[in-house]
């Protein structure tokens, strides 16, 4: 994300249309961070959003750590995936809803886990989505979310 884009969206008084930045052919763009450990799921998906027009994947990351070395102001919503290699998804959703409480935040899974659900929507999840619904569903998801 340029420093630019940056700086408009951290000052609220400037009106990003009159600017041309944060918005394609008039619509309003949502900035997406993927927290998912699987690259070629991550790329695939970053690529799709990225044909959307009001989606942009501003960040990716591949771990819990990198996940919690993106600054939450900079983006709309976080997809994450609950298993890491380095720990669980979950204390990144815990520790971006106390951040910023209206951030939206999906969570993806690639295992049918009733509990591991639960326990995601208890620590601030919007919603969970399987992996295997596809990109469009999570498309869709985003959007809702």
């Amino acid at each position: 994300m340029s420093c630019l884009r940056l700086r408009e969206r951290e000052t609220p008084f400037l009106d990003r249309k009159c600017l041309g930045e944060g918005h394609r052919k008039g619509c309003e763009i949502t900035y997406v961070l993927l927290v998912e450990d699987h690259a070629a799921f991550r790329e695939a998906l970053a690529a799709f959003l990225n044909q959307e027009q009001d989606l942009e994947v501003v960040a990716q990351a591949g771990s819990l750590a990198e996940g919690q070395s993106i600054l939450p102001d900079a983006i709309d919503i976080a997809v994450i995936d609950i298993y890491l290699p380095d720990g669980s998804g979950l204390e990144l959703v815990r520790e971006l809803r106390q951040a910023r409480p209206r951030l939206g935040i999906l969570v993806l899974t690639g295992r049918l886990d009733l509990a591991a659900e639960a326990l995601a929507k208890e620590v601030g999840a919007d919603e969970v989505l399987y992996k295997a619904a596809g990109v469009v569903e999570i498309a869709n998801a985003i959007r809702r979310v």
